[in-house]
């Protein structure tokens, strides 16, 4: 019956699908956002885990893992919460494939409230929950890149049910949103294969998605008018937690300092960037202008292709493995504060520049800059839904690897 299925999928337009990273980004800076800090409020905390990436091919990469229970009775998953994706995309049930195989799977099936939607939410059969027999069904061909794994696809169905973070939490619990899942019925090895989590919940503006019902964080809004519009991600070398509906202010230190996204319609949570020094020496003044994303499925900093060079240059020079490893400090002014690295952050264990590759159209898109868990362990980042703009803190601690064996030069 799978096979008879999957020979029947229609192409379509892609659906709720992500962009190249980067790929909407505009030229343009803006001064730091006057907006006061919103209320506090009380949340809902998910806890992440630190996981290392399958050993499929020789990648060093790290995810912070949660979990999400899908449909009813729940079906427990792990997922990335990524920042740069617009969609919950999970392996369906019926996906054969050893990428899916190795990963748990959401079975529609098993699910009393879930139901096969078309591409305008209608149901695949009038009268039907769950399609049946030979059905002509659209399938939605998903690009995917992952800045540590590479990039694939994923060809996926349209399944709505209620993505949960919480188990006990019910059907129409305030942590649930009634979306539009992504069912992956078939999924390339790379990058999918080296991922520890089973999905994806994208947590990007609904700019990212092409439906409203696609976007996760606006349905679980809408479903609890007292949350705050707001959540916070907090990054530690075990693990960290996300913060749905406010922020925990022990875990920075002093005021969050606010930034307006820069073309918000685009859907990436992103800042523009005035300049980039090393050692207080500029390396990249943004003449034309740069910006930083908030990514948080990337382990590296993410440079695009045609800056890499002269930031590796500029760092590989300064750094020393006299005593451990020693380099100057690495800078993003954002105008009237900056986000600033040390060698810890930056130098992997064989002190040497930990950064990634952005592969961006030119002469369209330059000076974009990825910021990953190497930036988000240092910095807690509060994201803004209503009003817009990212906001970002020092961290209380920051246990990362051996700090005696890193210094400023």
């Amino acid at each position: 019956m799978v096979k008879a299925v999957l020979a029947l999928f229609a192409a379509v337009a892609p659906f709720c699908t992500r962009a190249d990273l980067g790929a909407a980004l505009r030229r343009s800076k803006g001064p730091a956002s006057p907006f006061p800090m919103a209320p506090p409020s009380s949340h809902l905390v998910v806890p992440l885990e630190r996981v290392h990436a399958r050993a499929v091919g020789n990648v060093d990469a790290s995810f912070y893992v949660g979990t999400v229970f899908v449909g009813h009775p729940p079906q427990e998953l792990k997922v990335i919460f990524d920042t740069s994706s617009g969609h919950v995309l999970l392996p369906h049930r019926a996906c054969s494939q050893p990428t899916c195989l190795e990963h748990r799977r959401y079975s529609p099936w098993e699910s009393s409230t879930s139901m096969d939607i078309d591409t305008n939410g209608t149901l695949v059969q009038a009268g039907h929950r769950l399609a049946k027999g030979k059905v002509v069904r659209p399938a939605v061909d998903v690009s995917f890149t992952q800045a540590d794994l590479g990039e694939g696809t994923a060809k996926a169905v349209l399944v709505r049910d209620h993505v949960c973070l919480s188990q006990g939490s019910g059907q129409s619990g305030a942590d649930c949103a009634d979306v539009a899942v992504l069912a992956a019925v078939r999924m390339q090895d790379e990058p999918f294969r080296g991922m520890p989590n089973d999905g994806v919940v994208g947590l990007g503006l609904e700019g990212l998605t092409a439906s409203h019902l696609c976007s996760f964080v606006s349905r679980m809004l809408e479903a609890s008018t007292s949350m705050l519009p707001q959540f916070g991600i907090s990054f530690r070398a075990d693990g960290g937690e996300i913060h749905f509906g406010g922020h925990d202010t022990t875990r920075f230190v002093g005021p969050l300092h606010w930034f307006p996204v820069d073309h918000p319609d685009d859907g990436y949570w992103q800042v523009a960037i005035s300049a980039v020094r090393v050692g207080g020496v500029v390396v990249d003044s943004c003449q034309s202008g740069c910006h930083g994303i908030v990514d948080t499925g990337a382990s590296r900093l993410g440079v695009q292709a045609s800056g890499l060079p002269r930031l590796t240059a500029a760092l590989t020079s300064s750094l020393v493995t006299l005593h451990g490893c020693r380099g100057p400090e690495l800078e993003f002014d954002l105008g009237g504060f900056a986000l600033r690295l040390q060698t810890e952050d930056y130098a992997d264990e064989h002190c040497m520049p930990w950064l990634g590759t952005l592969n961006l159209t030119e002469p369209d898109f330059v000076g974009v800059y990825a910021f990953g868990e190497t930036v988000l362990r240092r910095y807690y980042a509060a994201f803004d839904w209503q009003h817009q703009r990212l906001g970002f803190a020092p961290v209380v601690s920051h246990p990362l690897r051996n700090s005696a064996d890193y210094a400023l030069v």
